[in-house]
Parts: structure tokens; sequence; C-alpha cells
């Protein structure tokens, strides 16, 4: 039990960091270049796609699988959270206002990291294979990040709704929030007589 929750807690520590870093620099360098910015992402997909499949035995990589992979995922789909990662927030990036961006990325990164260490470790009631103080804490921390780019009710609404993709999740929750958020953004707004973000 306990090395679960080191590789789990290391897993989402660097969810957590890597994704707000992410979020800062789109939002200091997409309004200096624009969509180059996905550049870096494809290529950090291509890579994580290939170089399993080709260079077996690549230190590098082995040593992240080793430290930050689940056992099935290394068999199965090498990298799988951090490919759908950065698919996932292609979307938000190339179709939302720069602000609403940002705090979809944030919520994503932070609510979603940490939504998975409280629910699987001090989560009691269970919705499916979610559990309530996650769902909980993803609202929570979700929220957090997310209002540095939007105002509180935005940040409040995305966090909550992030939290709803979660649990209904059937893909991956890194492409399928980000994508989610980007589609509800467009019907809310659609359906409200005044832009609710």
């Amino acid at each position: 039990m306990k090395s679960d929750f080191v590789l789990e807690f290391k897993r989402q520590m660097v969810h957590l960091f890597l994704g707000l870093g992410i979020t800062v620099a789109v939002y200091f360098f997409y309004p200096i270049y624009g969509n180059l910015i996905l550049i870096p992402l494809m290529i950090s997909v291509s890579i994580m796609i290939i170089l399993p499949r080709i260079v077996s035995d690549l230190k590098v990589a082995n040593h992240l699988l080793y430290h930050f992979e689940r056992d099935h995922d290394i068999i199965n789909f090498p990298f799988k959270g951090a490919i759908w990662y950065c698919i996932g927030i292609i979307f938000p990036i190339l179709f939302l206002p720069l602000n609403i961006a940002c705090a979809i990325i944030a919520v994503l990164s932070a609510g979603d990291s940490m939504s998975t260490i409280i629910g699987k470790f001090y989560g009691k009631y269970r919705i499916g294979h979610k559990s309530i103080e996650g769902f909980l804490g993803f609202i929570a921390f979700g929220f957090i990040p997310a209002v540095f780019f939007v105002p509180p009710s935005s940040a409040l609404v995305l966090a909550f709704l992030g939290a709803i993709i979660e649990l209904v999740n059937f893909i991956d929750d890194n492409f399928l929030v980000p994508v989610g958020l980007t589609i509800l953004y467009y019907i809310l707004n659609i359906i409200a007589s005044n832009p609710i973000f």
C-alpha cells in the first residue's frame, strides 16, 4: 500500500506542478507566439508515442516510466496520461479566449491531481469507482488556481463542471475534462442571454 501511495503521490505532484507550469507558460507566451506554442506540445506527444516503441532501452524514458507510470500503463500505453493531457489542452488553447483556456488547464491540473490523491486514499463514500471526497476535492482545488484567470463565479462553474466530467469519464480525464469544458463553454454561452464566462 505504501508503494502505491508513493507512486500515485509522485504522479499527481508531477501532474499538478507541470500542469500549472504549462498554464503559466500559455498565459505569458500565447500573446507573443500565438498558436506556435502548440508546437512543443505536439513534439512532446510525438516523442512519448514513438520513443517507447522504437527504443525500449532508453534510460530517460525507462526512468520516467519506472518512477511515474502505473504498471499496466507501462505495458499497454506508456505515458498515457501525459499524452492525453497534451492532446486535451490543445482544444481550449485553440478555441477559447486566453483567460478561459488557462482557467481550464488550471482546473484540470490542480483539480484532477488532488481529487485522485484525496479520493484514492481518503475517499470513503463511493460513486462508481470515484468518491464524493475526490469529487469535492476536484472542485476545491480546481477552483483555487482558476480564480487567477477568471472571476470567482466562473472559476467555480468550471471546477464544478470539470468534477462532473471526471465522474462520468469514459476515455481519459486528461483529455475529456479540457475538451468537455471547451464544448460546455460554448453551449452555456449560446444558451445564456448574457455570457456567463
